[in-house]
């Protein structure tokens, strides 16, 4: 009776221990072990070798629990047959199969998966033990996956959107921050033709004005810089309304103007942000393939882009420039529409 009981209790014990590990091993977050870096870094190095080579540590848990439930199943069988008699092996093995599936499956694996937290900084110490002891196996093991597949691609950008919408289903964040965490995940997709400012809209200054012309010009204007554009298309640069203010109202434009990078209409925003950063630059001149001049990108386009929502303050007097643009756009096609339409009815 004693053989019976240890068998089943290596049975069941043993692979209740491997479930429980699996499920914790299973449930650390790579945030998590993130985090543990600055605070904890020794355990971080154990917990990033075993989550980066994690065929390793599985492959030593099931071993083990294979074993377990091979050796204690066949023992548990035959201590039966000699206790009670063969008549009872149907028994004792619907027996073992629902105290395997309850106490070395669902229990272990809830009970990994819910506490994982407390249970990580165990793990580094037990599994290195039994990648040590089952070494062969784990050999043959990582020969197999080798040749079965590489290394899985993982798209993080996906998963990070994906726990921006449950954190917002959950309460956790509002609409606005999941809005923004995916759009500043998607600015590398977006090009600069999609969140400039068009040229119909944009009010560019000559390079041979005087600074006097363009003071006068420009204070009925909202802007704080201006591009320099001569008649043939060519930038000078941009002007700055406020070092205007303080210079001679005698010098031209081409005098004052400060160097502006220029971006072509194609680039992704993510690369115009970063070039603006980095230079401490607030505006980029667009142009398309062939050298057209096709409007601006500023700072504000891009944050309002990664907002969702137009920025504006005290002196805007239109939501989106690019909808005022299309909008001023359309109304000169349908005016031209109409002066043909008028045309068209006098000769007739």
């Amino acid at each position: 009776m004693f053989l019976l009981i240890l068998f089943a209790f290596v049975a069941v014990g043993v692979s209740f221990i491997c479930s429980i590990l699996e499920a914790a091993l299973l449930s650390i977050t790579p945030s998590y072990v993130a985090q543990l870096k600055e605070k904890r870094p020794k355990l971080h190095a154990k917990l990033q070798n075993l989550k980066t080579n994690i065929d390793r540590p599985l492959a030593a848990i099931l071993t083990l629990n294979t074993v377990a439930h091979t050796a204690g199943a066949a023992g548990v069988g035959a201590q039966v047959g000699v206790v009670f008699g063969d008549g009872y092996l149907a028994v004792a093995s619907a027996v073992m199969t629902v105290l395997i599936l309850v106490l070395s499956e669902i229990l272990p694996k809830t009970i990994g998966a819910k506490f994982w937290r407390q249970l990580a900084p165990m793990l580094p110490g037990i599994l290195n033990f039994l990648i040590m002891i089952l070494r062969p196996f784990i050999w043959m093991s990582d020969q197999i996956t080798k040749r079965i597949g590489g290394e899985e691609h993982v798209d993080v950008r996906s998963e990070i959107k994906a726990l921006a919408t449950l954190g917002h289903e959950q309460k956790l964040i509002d609409a606005d921050e999941r809005r923004v965490i995916g759009n500043m995940l998607d600015l590398h997709t977006i090009r600069v033709r999609d969140v400039m400012t068009p040229r119909t809209v944009c009010e560019s200054v000559r390079p041979d004005e005087t600074i006097s012309e363009f003071l006068y010009r420009a204070k009925t204007l909202p802007y704080s810089r201006f591009p320099v554009i001569d008649a043939d298309e060519v930038p000078h640069g941009i002007i700055l309304r406020n070092e205007a203010l303080e210079a001679d109202t005698d010098k031209t434009i081409n005098q004052l103007a400060r160097d502006v990078d220029i971006v072509a209409e194609s680039v992704n925003v993510e690369q115009v942000m970063r070039m603006l950063l980095d230079k401490r630059q607030h505006m980029a001149l667009v142009f398309d393939e062939h050298g057209t001049w096709m409007g601006v990108v500023t700072l504000e386009d891009i944050i309002e882009t990664i907002l969702g929502q137009p920025i504006m303050d005290e002196t805007d007097t239109v939501p989106s420039l690019r909808r005022y643009a299309q909008q001023r756009w359309d109304k000169r096609l349908k005016q031209s529409d109409t002066d043909n339409s008028d045309t068209t009815n006098e000769k007739h």
